[in-house]
């Protein structure tokens, strides 16, 4: 869980970031915009594995919750 939110507070942060850092080498367009969101969503996402990884208790399983959903 803790994951999740840390995942969706970082993402605008990220974004920013990268937007800044980007402003350099392209000029502004759909180029940057979705390039600027394909790295946010994947560092997000590293940041969430990561995080899922140091704190296995907290992680959501989605195939465990199907299963005991389907267990019902």
């Amino acid at each position: 869980m803790y994951s999740l939110l840390l995942s969706i507070v970082a993402y605008p942060i990220v974004a920013w970031w990268l937007h800044r850092r980007l402003e350099d080498w392209l000029e502004p367009g759909l180029v940057r915009r979705m390039l600027v969101f394909l790295l946010a969503s994947i560092a997000c996402w590293a940041l969430s594995s990561v995080i899922d990884w140091a704190f296995p208790g907290q992680a959501i399983h989605l195939m465990g919750a199907l299963r005991a959903g389907a267990s019902r």
